[in-house]
């Protein structure tokens, strides 16, 4: 991340106007706005530009420039900044920058976002552990006595998380669980499922998984070495523990071709449903 500074901090290590001006002029930094520079000679881009306003104002990164520096899933900036009304309930200090916590980041997001990004944003926060769901399910009440905008939002997509389910380990997960509902009757799937022998030896942990129809699906993002070898390996075991129907999806099929993903899915299941189903795990 490139770094930002005022001219109050330059002036603070003994930096005077004119060095500030020598640096400009030889590209050692670019005045970003009046007060803010950022090291560099390269033109400002859309975050500098967001994190300068806070600079020079003072203030406290929110909304997606705090989602941003949080590094939320499918969080983007594509404005320099929108004001916020209100006291921030919450900060830290992200990259030597003051910005609203996780759960206020989460709120001042929902109103701007639909429910599968918000949802994917969410479920990174409680991965980063910058929120959790009994936080915003305490924060509901006075959400809605205040009539902020998102809160529906945020009751929506709180409904569809099974009770005690472990965050998403990825935005792959986040979209193949959100895939996984436009398939009819098959329900919400168990995450992170670890699988046991007979002789209770964990053999491996599944992504996802329907225990009562015996399916587990298998998420490939980026692939490491050797990285196919083991997950063969761990499919393999899990077959023999459970005896339950595999099945493999991609980044690119996941997101690229969700259609037919979804059908892919929904024929998984039907042949899983067609399976004995064991009892072992």
């Amino acid at each position: 991340m490139r770094r930002l500074f005022t001219t109050a901090e330059a002036q603070s290590l003994g930096l005077s106007p004119s060095t500030l001006r020598w640096g400009e002029r030889t590209g050692r930094w670019t005045k970003v706005m009046r007060g803010v520079y950022a090291e560099g000679s390269g033109e400002p881009d859309l975050f500098d530009q967001a994190r300068a306003g806070v600079l020079a104002a003072d203030g406290v990164a929110r909304g997606a420039l705090a989602g941003v520096l949080h590094g939320l899933d499918a969080v983007v900036l594509d404005t320099p900044g929108r004001r916020f009304r209100g006291p921030v309930t919450g900060e830290l200090n992200v990259d030597g920058m003051r910005c609203a916590d996780g759960l206020q980041t989460l709120v001042d997001l929902a109103p701007t976002l639909d429910d599968d990004v918000w949802e994917q944003a969410f479920e990174s926060a409680l991965r980063k552990r910058l929120a959790s769901v009994a936080e915003l399910e305490a924060a509901l009440p006075a959400l809605a006595r205040a009539r902020t905008p998102g809160t529906a939002r945020i009751r929506r997509v709180l409904a569809l998380r099974p009770p005690g389910a472990p965050p998403t380990e990825s935005l792959l997960e986040t979209l193949m669980v959100q895939l996984a509902r436009e398939v009819p009757d098959l329900g919400p799937p168990t995450r992170q499922l670890e699988v046991r022998n007979g002789h209770d030896e964990i053999v491996g942990r599944v992504d996802l998984s329907w225990e009562e129809i015996g399916l587990f699906l298998e998420l490939d993002g980026q692939q490491h070495r050797d990285q196919p070898v083991y997950d063969a390996r761990r499919e393999t075991a899990v077959v023999a523990a459970t005896g339950w129907l595999p099945g493999r999806f991609t980044w690119r099929e996941v997101v690229h071709l969700p259609r037919t993903t979804a059908r892919r899915l929904a024929d998984l299941a039907g042949q899983a449903r067609r399976r004995p189903l064991s009892t072992g795990r």
